[in-house]
This record gives structure tokens, C-alpha cells and sequence, in this order.
């Protein structure tokens, strides 16, 4: 296979001496990728429809029906990958394994969190600096819904809450495994003889489309049209990107969990300093604050020449050539 010495490839997925059978994919197996996206989004729509049909967010099981969406996109992974992919290569397939290199996947798996939090806490400076939202610093919203369930010690809560961010992180990543075995494991794969770009781009889009079911209720952006399903596809384009990246760059979707994990941790804990009519799109970290700070980060990223095949995959040149 061809290296892109400016870019990654499909081969950067995997060992330069990998030889089982299917991988690197040599092209894209759109039949087997349709097959994919048709049961991760029927299966999506259908674990939704008890909150169409019933009192949508505020469903008293709304995060158990999240929960269950956020699973399809694994099961349409594992039914397609058992059915289209060797038995030897379905592991390295889906993201799996290797194990190796251990030092990147510690690494990110101690950074996401850290870099999500930044980022979800920087939005919030952002938009209180540049006028798109208000930062609500005497708590007097959170008081007030506090003060609804018999809590008065705002400050205790707080503490609380962050002392208690290491376990929401790691039973999130559990639930967003679900979706990334999907996305970062088996479509990341599959897609990869398109080039990182136009794979990334295109994972975010279907990504972002995805979540129709819960968006189209209101979910992230407070909109029940079609608009808000935009936003959200710019939002998983963006942070797609870096969740690619860290299948590309340790060859394993258990650092894209830990990722999407983390995000799904740490955006909500800026909101408990949100004021009641803060919009979305211009104060949180999934809207247009949390992109520009996602796009600096992938900025970062290219400049430190981090979208390229790194040290360990390049091929062993003749030393005999020019």
C-alpha cells in the first residue's frame, strides 16, 4: 500500500508487518458500511420511539433510553464485522486490540479527561468574555433548584460533584463505548482507504445524523428542527476529528471511549453556573465556544505534526537509495 507521507492512512491503523487477511482494508466496503449504518440508525430510531410517543426529555427514563441508543451502533458493528471480516482480524478490525503501544493509550486515557474539563470550562470564560452568554457566579439558579429537593450547602455539592468526576468519567466511557466501537472502531476501519480527512468529515456528518431521534426532541441545542441537527453534526465533526486522531495515533478505540466519556462527563459541570435563558449554541461547550476551542486544540495537533504516520510506522527505506 501506498504511504502519505503527508497524512495518515489506512496502514497507520495497524502494524507495518500486519498480514492477516482484511486488514488494512484496501478499499471501502460501502455494501457492508450500509448495512452498518441502516441497523445503527433503525435500531437508534426504534429504542426512541417510546420517548416520541411519550413525554420525550423529560421521560423519566430518558438516560436508560440513552443508554440503549448510544448501544446500537455496536450492535450493528458486531453484526456486520462477524459477517463480512476474518475471524482472526475482527479484534484489530474493530479497534481491539493491539494492546500495544500501552504508553499512548495511558497517556490519553489520563488527558481526555483533563483536556474535556479545559475545554468545557473554557467555553463557558468564552462566551461570558465575548458577550454570548452571562456566567451566573452567584449560584442563585443552582440554589434555587437545590432548594426544590431539600439541599441547601451549594458549596458541599460542588465539591461533591467534582470529587465524584473520576467515576462519572469511567461509567460514561462505558456507555460511550457503545457508540465508539461503532464510529471509531469498525466505520474508522472501514473508511480508511478514504484518507483521515475525508473519513473524519464524513464519520461526523453520519455521526451527527445519528442522533436525530433525541436532538430532534430538543436534546444538546433546545431545537426541534432541523437546524439544531446541523449544530450537532458541526459539533461531532470537530470533536470527531480529535477522536479519530486517537485511533490513528494508538491504533485502539479505547482511548476514543475514554474520550467520548469524558466529554460526556465534563461538559454538563459548567452548566451548574448557567442562567436560565443561556443558549446553547452560544454558551456551552458543544456549541460555538466548545468548537472554537476544539479546533485550537486540532491546530495544536497539526502544527506539532501530530496528523502525520509517526516514527514507528514508517517504512524501512534501502539504504543503498538516494
Amino acid at each position: 500500500m501506498r504511504r502519505d507521507d503527508e497524512g495518515m492512512n489506512a496502514a497507520d491503523l495497524f502494524s507495518p508487518h500486519e498480514s492477516r487477511p482484511g486488514i488494512p482494508p484496501t478499499r471501502v466496503p460501502w455494501g457492508s458500511v450500509a448495512v452498518f449504518l441502516a441497523i445503527a440508525y433503525a435500531l437508534g430510531w426504534a429504542v426512541s420511539l417510546p420517548l416520541w410517543l411519550g413525554d420525550g426529555l423529560a421521560s423519566p427514563l430518558f438516560q436508560v433510553f440513552a443508554v440503549a441508543l448510544m448501544a446500537t451502533p455496536t450492535i450493528g458493528a458486531l453484526i456486520v464485522t462477524f459477517a463480512t471480516v476474518p475471524k482472526g482480524a475482527r479484534a484489530r478490525y474493530l479497534g481491539l486490540l493491539p494492546f500495544r503501544p500501552i504508553g499512548r493509550k495511558i497517556l490519553l486515557f489520563l488527558l481526555w479527561p483533563a483536556v474535556f474539563l479545559a475545554i468545557a470550562f473554557g467555553a463557558m470564560l468564552l462566551a461570558d468574555a465575548l458577550g454570548w452568554a452571562e456566567i451566573d457566579r452567584s449560584l442563585a439558579t443552582l440554589t434555587a433548584q437545590l432548594d426544590t429537593i431539600g439541599m441547601t450547602d451549594v458549596e458541599l455539592f460542588l465539591v461533591t460533584q467534582f470529587l465524584a468526576l473520576p467515576l462519572g468519567v469511567v461509567m460514561s466511557s462505558v456507555a460511550a463505548f457503545g457508540e465508539e466501537l461503532g464510529w471509531r472502531g469498525y466505520l474508522t476501519t472501514a473508511l480508511a482507504p478514504l484518507g483521515f480527512w475525508p473519513s473524519a468529515l464524513l464519520i461526523g456528518v453520519v455521526w451527527g445524523l445519528w442522533h436525530a431521534p433525541i436532538i430532534l426532541l430538543g436534546y444538546n441545542f433546545g431545537r426541534t428542527d432541523a437546524l439544531g441537527l446541523v449544530w450537532m453534526c458541526v459539533f461531532t465533526i470537530i470533536v470527531g476529528v480529535l477522536l479519530q486522531w486517537s485511533r490513528y495515533f494508538t491504533r485502539s478505540v479505547w482511548p476514543a471511549a475514554i474520550g467520548h466519556g469524558a466529554l460526556n462527563a465534563t461538559f454538563a459541570y459548567p452548566l451548574f453556573w448557567a442562567t436560565p435563558d443561556m443558549d446553547p449554541l452560544l454558551g456551552s461547550a458543544v456549541g460555538l465556544p466548545g468548537w472554537i476551542l476544539m479546533a485550537v486544540l486540532i491546530l495544536i495537533l497539526l502544527a506539532a505534526r501530530a496528523f502525520r504516520p509517526g516514527p514507528d510506522w514508517q517504512p524501512k527505506r534501502d539504504p543503498r537509495e538516494a
